[in-house]
């Protein structure tokens, strides 16, 4: 019996939209992808028209979530693929290529991280944040980008985190990797530019994926408090600006860090924490 999914969707796919109609036959890697933010992404870009290779290291989940794609009338395929590991990377996008011909967007969605202190935490859950966090972003860029000029152009969006902007206790690894995120992001946008491959970071708030989505009534009642929406994002608001930046209507968007927050970063916490009802 296949796992339920996190994010569902209509079990006939719609008439394409033509103001994406660009997306017909393209063909999108998606890291991560077998749940929250990753599937949502897939989903959608599927919806829209596009290939979509999924990406992950949950094989269940992912299988499940190709198939449920393919039911609905999309076209995917889900590859087990460790993104920490270089040599998966380049296999996955050799294989994408292979089987529908060219490359044309990546998603970079693929999570790992602990809650330690710098003290607490091993330099092995250092590197292997890194790796899957970072690394594997500028790993993407490295085989993926060829593939893109190849085929005129093409665009790529890298999932960062209001983290890499601000951050909370004991989590060095997961700020650390997302700020460096934009950076990289901005210097994917540079170098790709003559080619015509554009790249975008987006920073997303609390999104209710498998993590947030968890709390106690209390916890995400204060948690609910500091977002000026008065609630926590769903992964298809996120996916929806993910094709957004990919698509043709930002066609003269590069190098930009998107903040999709719900208001969060705009609104100063300590009002919040010292109100009477928090």
């Amino acid at each position: 019996m296949s796992p339920p999914l996190l994010y569902s969707f209509a079990p006939n796919f719609p008439t394409m939209n033509s103001e994406y109609a660009e997306f017909d036959n393209k063909v999108a890697i998606v890291t991560g992808g077998a749940q929250g933010i990753g599937l949502a992404t897939a989903t959608l870009l599927a919806q829209t028209g596009a290939r979509v290779a999924i990406a992950d290291i949950e094989a269940e989940k992912g299988e499940a979530a190709a198939q449920q794609i393919s039911h609905a009338g999309g076209v995917a395929h889900f590859s087990v693929t460790d993104v920490g590991e270089h040599a998966q990377i380049r296999e996955l996008v050799d294989q994408t290529v292979q089987r529908w011909g060219r490359l044309d967007y990546v998603v970079n969605n693929a999570y790992w991280s602990v809650r330690k202190d710098v003290v607490e935490l091993a330099e092995w859950e250092w590197d292997k944040g890194m790796a899957v966090m970072l690394k594997a972003a500028y790993l993407f860029g490295k085989h993926a980008f060829p593939h893109m000029q190849t085929a005129g152009g093409g665009a790529l969006v890298n999932i960062s985190s209001v983290h890499g902007i601000a951050s909370i206790p004991r989590y060095p690894v997961y700020a650390t990797a997302k700020a460096g995120l934009i950076n990289l992001t901005r210097q994917m946008a540079i170098d790709g530019g003559p080619h015509n491959i554009r790249a975008n970071a987006i920073l997303p708030g609390w999104i209710k994926t498998r993590g947030p989505a968890n709390l106690s009534e209390a916890r995400d009642r204060k948690l609910r408090k500091l977002y000026p929406l008065g609630r926590g994002g769903e992964p298809h608001e996120i996916a929806t600006v993910v094709r957004f930046l990919l698509s043709n209507q930002a066609s003269f968007v590069t190098g930009h860090a998107l903040v999709v927050d719900g208001g969060l970063t705009a609104q100063l916490q300590d009002a919040v924490v010292l109100s009477d009802d928090f």
